[in-house]
């Protein structure tokens, strides 16, 4: 049974590149615990959504709000967001040997936060 805790919430998003508008009124709701995956073909806007979401300043949110963690997080930095926790991370990341990929994402994760996170308290 999940928290029912909002952790993620997108509500009525639109997103645009230059003058083509890509996403138009995405709506969804994550609450702490639970796993999402999105998923459609090419062109369908996964790849506009995230990098919308991480501030990317290629993408241009013309209008919804982006909760994440209590706060609208559609005025803050990339950097911003990041220290909050979010962050987007490639689907074949490149193999570094004897890194594991959850070793590798603690250190990014505590490269940006004020205390580390121990490898515990990262895995729940």
């Amino acid at each position: 049974m999940c928290n029912p805790q909002k952790l993620l919430e997108i509500i009525d998003l639109h997103v645009s590149i230059e003058d083509k508008k890509i996403l138009k009124g995405i709506n969804l709701t994550i609450h702490r615990g639970e796993i999402h995956a999105l998923m459609g073909p090419n062109g369908s806007g996964k790849s506009t959504l995230a990098n919308a979401l991480m501030g990317h300043p290629a993408y241009r949110v013309t209008k919804g709000k982006v909760i994440f963690k209590g706060q609208n997080i559609l005025k803050m930095s990339p950097d911003e967001r990041a220290r909050l926790g979010l962050f987007l991370a490639f689907q074949y990341p490149t193999a570094i040997p004897g890194v594991t990929v959850s070793n590798f994402l603690r250190t990014a994760v505590n490269s940006v936060r004020n205390e580390e996170i121990n490898v515990l308290d990262f895995h729940k």
